[in-house]
């Protein structure tokens, strides 16, 4: 039964040249798409202005101010955060909410009481010609291998698609399935063209017809690119409505990262790069522990704003505006994992110091085997004043730090788009505001953050002397432009610096 309110108890290894290295997380970013049905707005987040940039008010000093409210129930715990504990009377304010979602990890004793969560997979692997040779080998391999790993009472779905989709196996429980699955993955060839789309929709239909109850994730696998990225991402986004995760994984050094980027983003799942087939497996395995231990599903926080201040963006989850209440869709998370959500909030306050802005939200989530929950968190509150001093002391720094490596991810992706098609010149000078943007920020930061801060910076130094001595056209330049897409979007929705 539903908690009510009153009753609720507060990949692989990727590789990165200029020789930088790392393993990617997990990746799931949110595009600049804003869509209007009626009187209901969906956000995506746009490119904003740093949190520190010229026009903004900078603090001089720490900045050491706290404006947070904790959440709490079964198998979850949060944060919202504010950067903000007073507001400059007379002036319009950007303030910024950090929100955190984090599904409990399992400890020895909680491991006995938490079933492994009853899964539904569908594999969506590219066939096209372009796969010949080794990478269909072994993708060939990685499904075996997969499907080996498998528990009998799992449901696998696998679909193959050139220039059109065939599923290969109709989704069935594994233990039924295993033989008769494996030799036919094992006569896989590849050949025509690529239709990314015809494959994710096909995955799609199949994960509808999951027995109920089961985690659901499509994981697409692909070496190329087609010119129906808008329909993929409309499918992907589908998906994740429909509460099915959608990964994927780009093979080699031809494929579209922002295309490919753009399918995890909005099916809100992984999105990694592998130079070749070889490495595969590891991500397929990976997609398999993740989806085995989902133990949170349609996590979501809501935020009742007050008059006189507005919803500007999100990044880290899909957000839905309606009237003054903004609800943040997280989706899924595995034991341990955490999910960070940056909001971006205007507020006006030209009314006179004193005056007072008050936040009320609520976090409600689904556990995988349990019952929904919602819980409601102590109010936030943020107080206008004239005096532009304690504003400063009053802000909090490490919220400010983790929106402006927010932004700065979203503009070194920029970076990079603009350095795989050559402009070289735009790519440097993106990366350089970032760095400039990045150093301002850790004046106002705790140490922790600031270290952060400090490690994202440098990275995109060396990124950005690559840039002028590495040709984009060159192997190493593709393998770092597809790099730094994966780090970046990774980022934008769990802290990877």
């Amino acid at each position: 039964m539903p908690c009510h309110l009153e009753q609720c108890s507060p990949a692989s290894e990727v590789h990165m040249s200029f020789s930088i290295s790392s393993r990617v997380r997990r990746g799931i970013a949110l595009s600049a798409v804003v869509l209007a049905t009626g009187g209901l707005v969906l956000y995506r987040a746009p490119a904003n202005a740093f949190p520190g940039d010229p026009g903004a008010a900078r603090p001089s000093v720490l900045a050491n101010g706290k404006n947070s409210a904790a959440f709490a129930g079964p198998g979850v715990h949060g944060m919202i955060s504010l950067s903000h504990t007073r507001l400059l009377s007379g002036q319009d304010t950007t303030v910024f909410a950090d929100v955190r979602v984090v599904a409990d990890a399992l400890t020895e004793t909680r491991t006995l009481t938490v079933a492994r969560a009853p899964i539904s997979l569908a594999v969506v692997l590219d066939t096209s010609g372009s796969m010949s040779g080794e990478k269909i080998e072994e993708a060939r391999r990685s499904v075996l291998r997969l499907l080996a790993d498998m528990r009998d009472d799992d449901e696998i779905t696998v679909i193959r698609y050139s220039d059109t989709s065939e599923t290969i196996q109709p989704l069935a429980r594994v233990g039924g399935v295993r033989s008769e699955l494996s030799a036919r993955i094992a006569q896989l060839q590849a050949s025509g063209g690529t239709n990314i789309p015809s494959g994710l929709q096909q995955g799609l239909r199949s994960l509808e017809e999951a027995t109920r109850g089961r985690v659901r994730r499509i994981v697409l696998v692909s070496d190329g690119l087609d010119s129906t990225r808008a329909q993929a991402e409309n499918l992907a986004r589908s998906s994740f409505s429909s509460g099915i995760t959608v990964s994927s994984l780009g093979i080699g050094l031809d494929f579209d990262e922002a295309y490919m980027g753009s399918l995890a983003q909005n099916g809100h799942g992984n999105f990694a790069f592998v130079k070749d087939g070889a490495s595969l497996a590891k991500f397929l395995h990976r997609e398999l522990e993740e989806t085995a231990g989902t133990t949170v599903e349609n996590a979501r926080v809501r935020l009742q704003l007050p008059e006189g201040m507005r919803f500007v963006s999100a990044t880290g989850a899909d957000a839905v505006v309606k009237g003054s209440e903004v609800e943040l869709a997280v989706g899924s998370l595995f034991a341990g994992d955490e999910r960070r959500v940056v909001v971006e909030l205007a507020a006006n306050t030209y009314p006179s110091a004193g005056s007072s802005f008050e936040i009320d939200a609520t976090a409600s989530w689904n556990q995988v085997g349990g019952s929904p929950f919602t819980t409601r968190t102590p109010r936030l509150s943020l107080v206008a004043t004239a005096d532009a001093s304690e504003v400063d002391r009053g802000k909090d720094g490490a919220v400010l730090a983790s929106a402006t490596s927010v932004v700065a991810s979203r503009r070194q992706i920029e970076a990079a788009n603009a350095y795989a098609q050559g402009d070289v010149a735009r790519a440097a000078q993106i990366a350089e505001k970032n760095e400039q943007a990045l150093a301002a920020a850790m004046v106002a930061a705790p140490a922790p953050a600031a270290t952060s801060l400090d490690t994202q910076m440098k990275a995109y130094r060396v990124m950005r002397k690559g840039f002028a001595t590495v040709s984009p056209q060159s192997a190493q330049g593709r393998a770092a432009a597809k790099e730094a897409a994966v780090k970046d979007m990774g980022n934008m929705n769990r802290s990877t610096f």
